[in-house]
Formats: C-alpha cells, sequence, structure tokens
C-alpha cells in the first residue's frame, strides 16, 4: 500500500512539473481554463492523477479554481502584487534582523541559493533563476524558526513566480540583478544587519515596481490585441 501510494504522487508531481513549465515558458497563459479530463488524456495519465498534480500546483499558486469557472492559471492584479510585497516586507526585513545568531545551515542554503540564481540567470534560463530567487528569500523565513510562518510565506510567494519570470524575460540587462543578491548575502554574512535590511528593503520596492510596469504593459498589449482581432471581425 505504501509504494503504490509513493508512485502514485510521483506520478501526480512528474504531470505537475510539466504543466507547470507550460505555465512559466507561456504556452498556457494566465487566465486560461484548463479541464481536467483532456488534459489528463493529452499527458497519458488518469483523471485522479491530473486531478492531484492540478491540487499541487493550485497550492503554489500558479492554478486558481472557482466554482463556477473550474480551473484556470492563475492571473495577478496589481492589487494582488501590492499585498504581496507589502506581506513581503513586513516578514523579510525583521527576519535579517534577527540572524545574526542562526545555525550556520541556513547561511549555506542562502549562498547556495544565491549561486544557482546566479548561473540560471547567466544561462538565461529564467523559469530556473525565479525558482531560486524565491529559495533564497524563503530562506530568510527560516531565521524565524518558525514552520508555519514558512509555509504560510511559501503560499504567498507562489503566486509572484509567473510575474517575475516575465519581469527576468523583460528586463533590458537581467545580469544586473546578481549583484543586489550578492550584496545582500555579502551583508548578511558579515553581520551588517540593518546595512542588510535597508538594501533588501529597495530591492522589494524596486521588484515590485517593475513587475507593476511590465503587468501594466502586458494589460495594454492584451487590449490592443483584442481591439485589433475585434476590428478584424467586424
Amino acid at each position: 500500500m505504501s509504494t503504490s501510494r509513493i508512485h502514485r504522487v510521483s506520478v501526480a508531481d512528474q504531470v505537475a512539473s510539466a504543466v507547470r513549465k507550460s505555465i512559466l515558458d507561456g504556452e498556457l497563459r494566465p487566465g486560461a481554463q484548463l479541464t481536467e479530463a483532456p488534459l489528463a488524456a493529452s499527458l497519458g495519465v488518469s483523471r485522479n492523477t491530473m486531478r492531484e498534480a492540478m491540487r499541487i500546483l493550485i497550492l503554489e499558486g500558479l492554478l486558481v479554481r472557482s466554482v463556477h469557472r473550474g480551473v484556470a492559471v492563475s492571473r495577478l492584479s496589481l492589487r494582488d502584487v501590492k499585498e504581496i510585497y507589502n506581506i513581503r516586507r513586513v516578514l523579510e526585513l525583521p527576519a535579517v534582523m534577527i540572524a545574526r545568531h542562526a545555525p550556520p545551515e541556513i547561511k549555506l542554503h542562502l549562498r547556495s541559493a544565491l549561486e544557482s540564481y546566479e548561473a540560471t540567470l547567466r544561462a538565461k534560463d529564467f523559469v530556473g533563476a525565479v525558482e531560486f530567487d524565491l529559495a533564497f528569500h524563503s530562506a530568510l523565513i527560516r531565521f524565524y524558526r518558525n514552520q508555519r510562518l514558512e509555509t504560510f510565506y511559501q503560499n504567498v510567494i507562489g503566486e509572484l513566480r509567473l510575474g517575475m519570470v516575465l519581469v527576468d524575460r523583460r528586463h533590458d540587462d537581467p545580469i544586473a540583478l546578481i549583484p543586489i543578491h550578492r550584496k545582500i548575502f555579502q551583508y548578511l554574512d558579515s553581520g551588517k544587519l540593518k546595512e542588510c535590511a535597508a538594501l533588501l528593503a529597495q530591492h522589494l520596492q524596486d521588484s515590485e515596481a517593475r513587475l507593476t510596469q511590465v503587468m501594466t504593459a502586458a494589460a495594454s498589449e492584451e487590449g490592443n490585441e483584442f481591439g485589433r482581432k475585434k476590428s478584424r471581425a467586424g
């Protein structure tokens, strides 16, 4: 019974990974409806497996389920972005201020996420870069040593993945994002916690501004495209 359960979850994880890649690569656009049966058939899995994979992605914030519309790819609003970044400030900034006596393994995890972030960004693997970017910031929350808080934070920032991939792809110079994370880590590692918090606050403000700008531009492009289609149809 145990082996069967592990195998089923493993398949669901693989399906979730495939759908996640399609979302983050832009093949499935924000707001796109996902119908369980045909999607399961296209991937060669059962509906139960597809349902479990969707549940995983809903928990990550990449999919959303509603009573009337079923399951769809998440679409962030500007209000969502504002609320999420407010939560990030409330949690991340005090976290670095209590990092002085933290277990060394947390800093090792931060360094590992930072190195992986730099490597994937240089390779223009924007999906991978976002994963390691979020892993870096998630590690900051570990300074609280509160598992429930870590879980809450993961659920909150999961909604940002799609928007952050879009920001990195459209950034004029994505490599310019690397020194900021590196400096945040250097301040943290050397015990300059006030300087670290100040730089992190500026980084979060800039990140929110970039995401807001990209989302506004994308909404404008979608509106223009809809207008062109309507004009041709008329």
